[in-house]
């Protein structure tokens, strides 16, 4: 089951604030010169670019109030956060509602990457099948968390980012999930120097990041993440060679 509703609009009012806090006037066309006492836009500056009050603004990023969707995207439109975070940020601000989904359905999906590393993963981002090009260049995956097959690599350091950011959303939905809670703490205990990266709330879309295979550049590819909005999906992941101008 996914989280309780108090825990996800802690976490909706968690993320919301850390990135009121990186957005700068200068990006909503506000005045930049005048002195700040806290870093990024202030929360009256959001809620009325957002058409809400501040009072309730301030509740929110409490996680004190129910918030509708249309809200929460046009709070989200206000903070810069693209269209998949916009959509997790509305999954938080709705009820926990079933399991999540299994993966197999996909794995025709991963059946079809033969020649390319590609794995088939959970709803946790946890490997549930390899193929064989994978597990050439990441050893045998089954069963372990993908991002502890990632970590400490330098080759494959954006691909990572990635992994851990969208981690993180994962366990925004689940709220009490040991298992993910587990995976990242390892994950920080391996590269302690990471730090920022394990702590950071950012959500987004996961992108098509860089990494290095064997000599080989490629990009990071994350087939079937857009699934039902209220849950994080089971997914393939595929490393496809790098267009390299």
């Amino acid at each position: 089951m996914t989280g309780s509703t108090d825990a996800r609009r802690r976490e909706l009012g968690r993320c919301v604030r850390s990135y009121r806090e990186l957005r700068t006037p200068g990006a909503v066309g506000l005045p930049t010169g005048d002195r700040r006492r806290t870093p990024g836009l202030r929360r009256e500056e959001v809620a009325a670019l957002a058409g809400v009050g501040v009072t309730w603004y301030t509740w929110l990023e409490q996680g004190r109030v129910a918030a509708s969707e249309q809200v929460v995207d046009a709070v989200g439109r206000v903070l810069g956060i693209d269209d998949v975070g916009r959509g997790h940020l509305r999954a938080l601000s709705r009820p926990p509602v079933g399991a999540l989904s299994g993966p197999e359905a996909l794995r025709p999906l991963l059946a079809s990457w033969s020649a390319h590393p590609a794995v088939l993963l959970d709803a946790r981002l946890d490997v549930r099948a390899a193929n064989e090009a994978w597990e050439d260049g990441f050893g045998p995956s089954a069963g372990r968390a993908l991002l502890g097959t990632l970590v400490g690599r330098d080759d494959v350091a954006e691909l990572v980012r990635a992994v851990a950011r969208r981690l993180r959303m994962v366990e925004n939905l689940l709220g009490d999930d040991e298992r993910v809670a587990r995976v990242r703490d390892r994950a920080r205990a391996v590269a302690p120097g990471l730090t920022p990266l394990w702590d950071c709330r950012a959500v987004g879309a996961f992108g098509r990041p860089r990494v290095r295979v064997d000599g080989v550049p490629r990009e990071a590819f994350l087939l079937g993440e857009a699934g039902a909005a209220d849950a994080a999906e089971a997914s393939v992941l595929v490393l496809l060679p790098a267009h390299v101008p």
